[in-house]
């Protein structure tokens, strides 16, 4: 929509922010319910493997997007340099898989989404020609998204919602979660004294949920089995929810903000510039 302002600036780093610290607290939380669910409840389990876990992934997020940097220094052809971002995008997939076990029961892993999070922050903040590298990638995953959602969708078991507990779970989270985000940006800007137009839309253009929701789904479902299955069709039942009004409510939020300027074509019948590109 080509969005610009107050609210529009302020809502694309916390987006970002707001995944980050999303998958921190995923990180803790799944600890703690895989060593509830082993029986094996414990210091290590339940408060240093989650923090070793977070503190790897952002270390390996943050050598490979400075190795991503300095290698691209060394490429000026656009396909090389596309090729090379979705190299990296593999390999920081690849060596999340690796798991370390030592001694006095510490054993962690890595986050797949963590990692790549944390790899693309720091490639785009060393890289100087960042923009141009990420806008070809941009071209290409529109396919990547589709069949991600047509996999994830695919998993959504109707069945499960015949079960009364199930759907007031998922309720239950669906309001809850538009709550906290309501409330929470808007006495959050209010606070830090932002603007009257971010303290009363930045939480309406929160609610959007989607990638991130649906990957820490997807762990959940692996590690947890039947519980997992649940949580997962929860997650997506309320992503379909929130992708269907979402994206509405934040139009309309953009637009009564003064964010989104409406296009029109010239009356003279010749086409705009910008509509042209």
């Amino acid at each position: 929509y080509k969005a610009k302002g107050p609210l529009t600036s302020i809502l694309l780093p916390i987006v970002a922010l707001d995944d980050a610290v999303g998958l921190m607290v995923f990180a803790v939380s799944n600890g703690i319910a895989r060593a509830l669910i082993s029986g094996s409840v414990s210091i290590m389990s339940v408060l240093v493997n989650p923090i070793l876990e977070i503190v790897g992934s952002l270390l390996l997020g943050t050598l490979l997007g400075w190795l991503f940097s300095r290698l691209e220094q060394f490429f000026h052809s656009r396909s090389k340099r596309l090729s090379l971002a979705v190299c990296f995008v593999f390999l920081c997939t690849a060596l999340s898989k690796l798991d370390f076990e030592f001694a006095n029961g510490i054993d962690f892993g890595f986050s797949p989404l963590l990692v790549c999070m944390m790899c693309g922050t720091i490639f785009c903040n060393l890289c100087d020609f960042s923009e141009e590298i990420m806008y070809r990638v941009d071209r290409w995953t529109g396919p990547v998204y589709v069949l991600f959602f047509v996999l994830s969708g695919a998993e959504l078991d109707l069945r499960v919602f015949a079960s009364a507990a199930v759907v007031g779970i998922g309720l239950v989270y669906i309001l809850m979660r538009s709550a906290g985000k309501i409330t929470g940006a808007s006495v959050s800007s209010r606070f830090m004294k932002c603007p009257p137009q971010v303290c009363k839309y930045l939480g309406i253009t929160l609610l959007p949920q989607a990638g991130v929701a649906l990957g820490m789904s997807a762990t959940v479902a692996a590690d947890f089995g039947a519980e997992g299955a649940i949580i997962r069709n929860i997650v997506l039942f309320s992503v379909l929810i929130y992708e269907l009004v979402g994206p509405i409510l934040t139009k309309i939020a953009l637009t009564d903000a003064g964010e989104i300027t409406p296009k029109t074509i010239s009356n003279r019948g010749v086409m705009p510039e910008e509509l042209k590109r």
